[in-house]
């Protein structure tokens, strides 16, 4: 499997970046050359060239602020997500240097320079294309990972009054990379700048303490924000958005202030992961993996650490992910139509009648997804289940999960 994101300047055709994840080379320049070219050769006949098929995979074009053009190429990958891959990679552009810099580029090298800071969100995303990725920070490319802890609630109160200390309106805090607790408005966000500003958080370098200029792509594209993002414990990150004041020094005191007496709760809600699921929900022995979506938040728990009694499983965790993540990448997303491309909306023109199950079966696993309201279930099971227990057992899940009051959004 590969997956490689080259940028160019849609005019001049010099390569900004290029990006790779899996076992692929370095794209050479001529390649980059002949791929822009192929591209301008169809412009200059009125034409747009927006996808190829490859042995194994797919290349794709996409412009964008008429003056930098991506193009995605993956090969034995979720190819499906090549294009909501190329969205956020042009979204992740416009949140470090910001639209008019990016529509301008009239220096390209100070723009390469300026773009390195957004490398390790980059590599987050392609891991979001590839199949054998394991990090589970960003296994969906338009979800946020999160976490389901009885703690959630009480986080989110001391949260929101950090965030009005430090005159801050958007804020989250991460676990491992997993959302915890945000801010009560922080849903105003569009789902890209919430998602671009978890994976910030979760990319951080262990700095305790620091600040990073940001753009919001939908809300605020030519004004930056200051995002100063703390280090609480290890592996625990809490982001704010904020304006030029306060200084950090006095940010530092406020964190203190905030903060020090939740430690105890912080650590408990640490123990939650990697099940990322409160104990008190429990699941069939059968069951493998589970991924849960509140679909008008666009975040999801997902889990492989269930039952104790799934070490002697044949199926490695690894490829628990890649069968569940293929599935509802390919599948089970159908059930709700709120999670796709809006401009694939458009242009489809998608049915109104929207399933409300779906179904995979093989020698090796069974998979069902349900939705029910605002949440969607996708159950990974062993072979050997009936397909009326998977029914019965997807059912429970939900709705367990949906009364039950140690579960927190």
């Amino acid at each position: 499997m590969s997956v490689i994101v080259i940028a160019v300047g849609t005019d001049s055709g010099v390569p900004i970046f290029s990006r790779k994840r899996g076992n692929c080379d370095n794209v050479q320049f001529s390649t980059i050359a002949s791929l822009h070219g192929i591209n301008m050769f169809s412009k200059c006949h009125n034409l747009t060239i927006m996808k190829t098929q490859v042995d194994n995979g797919s290349i794709l074009w996409k412009e964008y602020c008429k003056s930098v053009t991506l193009i995605g190429i993956v090969t034995g990958g979720l190819e499906c997500d090549l294009e909501l891959l190329l969205l956020y990679v042009h979204n992740l552009m416009v949140f470090c240097i910001g639209k008019k810099e990016l529509e301008n580029l009239k220096n390209i090298d100070q723009i390469k320079r300026e773009l390195r800071q957004c490398y390790p969100i980059l590599d987050c995303l392609l891991e979001a294309v590839d199949p054998n990725c394991v990090s589970q920070t960003c296994m969906f490319l338009d979800l946020i990972q999160s976490m389901l802890c009885p703690q959630a609630q009480q986080l989110q109160q001391v949260l929101d009054s950090y965030s009005e200390r430090v005159t801050g309106r958007w804020a989250c805090l991460s676990i491992h990379g997993h959302i915890v607790a945000t801010s009560t408005d922080f849903y105003e966000l569009d789902s890209v700048e919430a998602k671009l500003l978890m994976l910030l958080a979760a990319s951080q370098d262990g700095a305790p303490l620091r600040e990073t200029p940001i753009y919001l792509p939908q809300m605020s594209p030519n004004v930056a924000f200051r995002a100063v993002t703390c280090k609480l414990l290890a592996d625990v990150y809490v982001l704010v958005i904020c304006g030029a004041t306060p200084p950090l020094s006095e940010i530092d005191e406020i964190v203190l202030q905030c903060w020090e007496n939740s430690a105890l709760i912080i650590k408990e809600a640490k123990l939650v992961h990697p099940r990322n699921f409160p104990l008190s929900i429990t699941f069939e022995p059968c069951i493998l993996g589970i991924l849960i979506v509140n679909i008008p938040k666009k975040r999801c728990v997902f889990s492989r650490h269930l039952a104790g009694n799934q070490k002697g499983k044949s199926m490695s965790s690894p490829h628990r992910i890649d069968v569940l993540r293929t599935f509802f990448v390919t599948t089970a997303r159908d059930l709700a139509p709120e999670l796709q491309i809006k401009e694939d909306d458009k242009e489809c023109g998608r049915s109104q009648c929207v399933p409300s199950e779906a179904y995979w079966c093989s020698e090796y696993h069974k998979w069902h997804a349900r939705r029910t309201a605002d949440l969607m279930t996708c159950v990974l099971y062993a072979p050997t289940v009936p397909i009326h227990t998977v029914r019965l057992l997807t059912n429970q899940i939900l709705q367990e999960i949906s009364t039950s009051k140690e579960v927190y959004w």
